[in-house]
C-alpha cells in the first residue's frame, strides 16, 4: 500500500538556486526529479517563487501543469522554507484534475446545448407564430372569398331556379338543367375549399349529441329528390332496423360526408344509380359500429385511380367532356373528416362497372332517455302574405331576388341597399322580420344589429335574419351571439329563403 502511495507523491530538497538536492520520499516522475537536476526544467512556473519566500513560510499552488515525453501531469505544489533548504512537496492530481476538466467541459457543452437548444425553440416559436398568422390570414382571405364567390353564385341558381319556374322552351329547360348542375357543383367547389381551410387551421370542432341516422337518410332523401329532379339517376336511401334510434355524434359533418359521396357518386354517373345503406357490424350495450355504403353504377376506376382518390386536388381524368367539375377536394375532405370520427374509408372500384365506398365508424349509444337533437325538416310552405318584411343587401341583384321571391309570396316588403338605410326604415317603421346582409357599405349588418338602442322602440322583439355566404358552425353561433334570430345562408333557394321566414316568424 505505501508503495502504491509513493506513485502519487515525491518530496525533495531545494539549493536556493532551485537544484534538487536530495529525495526525501515519493516516486513520482522520480526519473526526470534527480538529483543536481534543476526544478526549473519541469516545473517553470517555480521561477520567482522560490525567491520571495521568507523563513518558515509556506505556500501551496493548485492546478499546476507539467508537460513530460508529451504528457500532461496535473499537480499541486507544496513550498516551505526552512532555515538552510527549500523542502519541496509535489502531489499528482492528474485522475483529479482530468475528471473535473472532463466535467467541465460536460458541463459547457450542456450550456452550448441549452443555449442552442433555446435558439432552436425561440426559431421554432417565432415559426409557429408566423404559421398562425399566415392561417389567420388565409382564413379572413376565405371568408372574403366566400363571401364574394357566393354572391354571384347566389345570384347564378336563384335566377335559374326562376327562370326553371317561367313558361319555357325544352330546349332552354336544358341549358337550364346544365346552369343548374354547374351552379350546384360549383358551390361544392366553394365549401369544399373553406372546410379544407378549417380542418388544416385545427378549427375544424365535432359535437357529440344525440343524432337519428333514419332521420338524416328521409332528411337526405328529401333534399335530392327535390334538389336533383333533373338527373336520370335513380337514388336509394335505406338504414338498417337494427340500428338504435339514437346514437352520439356529428350530424351535421356526418351528412357532409354522406351528401359528399353521394355528389360524387352522381358525377361519375350518366345513368343507372346511386344507392345508401347504413348497416351494423358490430354492437355491445353501449357502443356500435356502423357500415355506411354508397355505391354507384358509373364509370368506375383503374386501381391506380382509386389509390389516389382520396388526395387533394386529385382529379381522374376522363377524356369524355363531362359536365361536371370540381376540385378534387369533396373526397380529401371526407377521408379527414372520417379520420377526425376515428372511422376508416375505403374504395373498391372497376372500369365500367361503378364505384363502392365504405366507411366504418364507431359510435356511442345514446341513452334512450335523452332527447333527439332534432334534424330540421322542410317547414310546410305557409302563405307570408301582407307580411311586413325588410331586406336590406348592397348587391343590387340579390335584391332583385329578394324581391322577386317576396312579391310572388305577396309580402309587403322594403328594399335598401345598405345599414344606414335599413336602421332609417327600423326607426320609421314597424317590421315583422328584417334580413341583413352581413358584408355592406357604411353600416354592416352586424354592426347595425348591436346598435338595438336606436331601433327597439320600433323593433324590440322583430326577428333579425343574417343573410350571408360565411355560415359555418362558428359564424353561425357568432351571429346568433350578437342577437340575430337565424341564418340563411347564401346561394339558397327561393324555397329555402321562404321556410326561414315562416319559421321565425312562428318563434
Amino acid at each position: 500500500m505505501a508503495s502504491r502511495i509513493e506513485q502519487y507523491y515525491i518530496e525533495f530538497y531545494l539549493s536556493p538556486a532551485g537544484e534538487i538536492q536530495e529525495t526525501i520520499s515519493g516516486n513520482f516522475l522520480a526519473d526526470a526529479f534527480q538529483k543536481g537536476d534543476t526544478i526549473f526544467k519541469l516545473c517553470p512556473f517555480l521561477e520567482g517563487s522560490l525567491d520571495s519566500l521568507s523563513e518558515g513560510e509556506a505556500i501551496l499552488l493548485e492546478g499546476m501543469q507539467i508537460f513530460l515525453n508529451e504528457e500532461d501531469y496535473y499537480v499541486d505544489v507544496e513550498l516551505f522554507q526552512a532555515k538552510d533548504s527549500l523542502l519541496v512537496l509535489i502531489h499528482n492530481r492528474t485522475k483529479g484534475y482530468k475528471y473535473l476538466e472532463q466535467v467541465n467541459q460536460s458541463r459547457n457543452e450542456q450550456v452550448f446545448l441549452k443555449r442552442e437548444l433555446k435558439k432552436q425553440n425561440e426559431e421554432l416559436e417565432r415559426l409557429r407564430k408566423e404559421a398562425e398568422i399566415a392561417n389567420e390570414q388565409k382564413s379572413r382571405f376565405l371568408a372574403m372569398m366566400s363571401h364574394e364567390a357566393r354572391n354571384p353564385l347566389n345570384v347564378i341558381l336563384a335566377y335559374t331556379e326562376l327562370i326553371a319556374k317561367e313558361e319555357i322552351s325544352d330546349r332552354v329547360a336544358e341549358f337550364l338543367k346544365y346552369l343548374a348542375v354547374s351552379g350546384r357543383n360549383l358551390k361544392v367547389i366553394v365549401e369544399d375549399i373553406l372546410d379544407l381551410s378549417r380542418v388544416e387551421a385545427g378549427k375544424l370542432e365535432l359535437s357529440n349529441e344525440p343524432i337519428s341516422l333514419a332521420t338524416i337518410m328521409d332528411q337526405m332523401a328529401n333534399n335530392y329528390r327535390s334538389s336533383h329532379r333533373d338527373i336520370d339517376i335513380k337514388l336509394d336511401f335505406s338504414c338498417s332496423n337494427a340500428i338504435p334510434p339514437f346514437i352520439l355524434g356529428d350530424d351535421v359533418r356526418l351528412y357532409q360526408v354522406l351528401t359528399n359521396l353521394v355528389n360524387n357518386s352522381i358525377k361519375f354517373t350518366p345513368s343507372g344509380s346511386v344507392s345508401t345503406t347504413i348497416d351494423v357490424l358490430s354492437q355491445n350495450s353501449n357502443q356500435i359500429i356502423l357500415k355506411f355504403e354508397v355505391r354507384d353504377t358509373g364509370r368506375g376506376m383503374t386501381k391506380q385511380q382509386a389509390a389516389d382518390v382520396f388526395e387533394e386536388y386529385k382529379q381522374n381524368s376522363l377524356d369524355d367532356n363531362r359536365i361536371h367539375k370540381g376540385a378534387g377536394l369533396g373526397l380529401a375532405i371526407v377521408k379527414r373528416l372520417v379520420t377526425a370520427m376515428e372511422g376508416e374509408i375505403k374504395v373498391e372500384s372497376e372500369v365500367g362497372r361503378g364505384t363502392v365506398f365504405s366507411l366504418e365508424i364507431p359510435f356511442t349509444i345514446a341513452p334512450q332517455s335523452q332527447p333527439e337533437k332534432q334534424i330540421e325538416e322542410p317547414a310546410e310552405i305557409e302563405s307570408i302574405e301582407g307580411k311586413r318584411i325588410l331586406a336590406a343587401d348592397d348587391n343590387f341583384m340579390n335584391r332583385e331576388i329578394v324581391a322577386h321571391i317576396l312579391k310572388r309570396e305577396k309580402a309587403n316588403f322594403t328594399l335598401v341597399k345598405d345599414g344606414i338605410e335599413a336602421l332609417t326604415a327600423m326607426q320609421e317603421e314597424t317590421f315583422d322580420l328584417v334580413l341583413l346582409d352581413i358584408n355592406m357599405p357604411n353600416l354592416s349588418g352586424d354592426a347595425l344589429i348591436k346598435q338595438k338602442e336606436a331601433y327597439e322602440q320600433s323593433n324590440a322583439h322583430t326577428p333579425i335574419l343574417a343573410l350571408t355566404g360565411n355560415s359555418s358552425k362558428e359564424d353561425i353561433r357568432g351571429f346568433h351571439a350578437i342577437g340575430f334570430s337565424d341564418v340563411i345562408p347564401k346561394p339558397f333557394t327561393s324555397d329555402q329563403f321562404v321556410e326561414a321566414i315562416i319559421r321565425n316568424l312562428k318563434a
